[in-house]
């Protein structure tokens, strides 16, 4: 597995557990009003998605797009051995979904580009998770693959 699909895979797998926190916080605790896969949505449909159908291929986009910032992150920080790698992976999550809001209120996406305080702290959570995940993924899958090119 070289350097894309570890940050590929991890990116995916980190997005699992990053979804269901942002369904809980939406369904259960209604502490968030927008959930993760409306973004993909906006992007797929113009609008937020509203049939079985529609949710589904939202989230399946929005596991993607997460493992595309696995790729992102497993290149801009290959040294996985590196002191602070779980530090730099958090970083670089919430630094990542920064940027993704500041872009829906710059272009004022409908639907996207208000939030409330429940939503911006559900959303900061959720990076942090997803970065904590990323950055022990990352490095796991690479010393798996150098002992298996040892043994």
């Amino acid at each position: 597995m070289d350097r894309f699909y570890r940050g590929l895979v991890a990116g995916v797998v980190a997005a699992i557990p990053l979804n269901a926190w942002n369904l809980l916080s939406f369904y259960v605790l209604r502490f968030t009003d927008r959930r993760m896969l409306d973004w993909s949505g906006m992007i797929l449909y113009g609008s937020i998605p509203q049939t079985t159908f529609q949710i589904g291929l939202a989230l399946v986009m929005q596991i993607l797009w997460s493992g595309f910032r696995g790729v992102v992150f497993s290149h801009l920080f290959p040294d996985f051995s590196s002191q602070g790698y779980l530090g730099k992976a958090v970083f670089f999550s919430v630094f990542l979904g920064f940027l993704e809001e500041a872009i829906a209120v710059l272009y004022k996406v409908p639907n996207l580009a208000e939030m409330t305080s429940g939503t911006a702290l559900s959303t900061i959570l959720g990076a942090i998770l997803w970065g904590v995940l990323l950055g022990y993924l990352v490095p796991r899958f690479a010393r798996r693959q150098e002992r298996q090119k040892a043994g």
